[in-house]
């Protein structure tokens, strides 16, 4: 009853505050009555596909934020910040994309809290300059699977595991027993193959050369003092500076209003129950990306 109460409490909370879209985040008035500005569009948390939870950032809830954006011919840049250790490959790759194709249109800068790797780093370097921290931790450029194995386990106590199937490959990954050296190299094909494209979309986005970001990448981690020595960031700074350059990419004349998405009090409520009936059951919304999407692009210390 307890909980009901805080949830129908919420809403009404957000039905009587919402009158926009975009309100502003320092003051002001909400963004509709605003003849320029910037949106602020914060990623945090695993990156997945599908929408966002209080706890991780959905590909679509981006993707949805960056079209509104778009048809919106006041919002002339965009304030991303980042505090995420990366995610699914698919989810990342969406955003990236998105932001490729609103740079054409739409200053973008980021801002990198205590970690924009890998899957972070991905969607980072879509940006017209990154800011980082000097104890941000990025980077990270790698792709990574992991599938576990019981079949020892089973073999101690003398359990078996029949499977039928159609196909040769239909069980790779499967738990219950050891890989084939042809499932070994097709899982490493994909790996390589998604690995490659990801080292070619970071030298599209920052304008280098493959070769550049090839040394640097391997899933090497960095300080935001070693990203900015190897070029991987732009400048030292927090949103501060980052809203500071925003500006001037706008030519905007002082510092360009800032206005941040107002959750509706659906997605409130959305967000709300999904993280409650992720502690109900026990398993994390990540994981269940994870069975879904046996290749990340992650820091591995973030897999739980």
């Amino acid at each position: 009853m307890t909980t009901l109460s805080i949830l129908i409490g919420l809403v009404n909370i957000s039905l009587a505050t919402t009158t926009s879209k975009y309100s502003r985040t320092t003051g002001g008035t909400f963004f509709s009555t605003a003849p320029i500005g910037a949106a602020l569009i914060k990623i945090e948390g695993e990156i997945h596909s599908g929408h966002s939870t209080f706890e991780s950032t959905g590909s679509e809830s981006i993707l949805q934020k960056l079209r509104d954006i778009e048809q919106n011919p006041n919002i002339k840049g965009i304030l991303i910040e980042i505090n995420s250790p990366g995610g699914t490959v698919g989810a990342s790759q969406e955003v990236y994309n998105e932001l490729m194709r609103l740079r054409k249109t739409r200053k973008i800068v980021v801002s990198m809290k205590d970690m924009a790797a890998s899957g972070g780093y991905y969607i980072a370097s879509a940006a017209d300059k990154i800011f980082a921290l000097s104890g941000t931790i990025t980077g990270s450029i790698g792709v990574i699977a992991m599938a576990p194995n019981i079949k020892g386990l089973l073999d101690r106590y003398g359990v078996k595991m029949r499977t039928y199937k159609e196909g040769k490959y239909k069980d790779s990954l499967s738990l219950f027993r050891d890989s084939t050296p042809e499932e070994d190299e097709m899982i490493q094909k994909m790996l390589s193959d998604t690995y490659n494209e990801f080292i070619q979309d970071v030298a599209k986005g920052r304008n280098q050369t493959v070769k550049s970001v090839q040394i640097l990448a391997e899933g090497k981690i960095y300080s935001g003092q070693d990203a900015f020595r190897n070029k991987l960031v732009d400048e030292i700074g927090g949103r501060k500076e980052a809203l500071e350059e925003l500006s001037r990419l706008c030519q905007y004349d002082g510092e360009i209003p800032l206005y941040e998405e107002d959750e509706s009090p659906f997605d409130r409520l959305f967000m709300m129950l999904g993280s409650k009936m992720n502690s109900f059951s026990g398993e994390k919304i990540f994981f269940k990306e994870f069975k879904n999407s046996p290749v990340l692009i992650i820091l591995p210390q973030a897999i739980r």
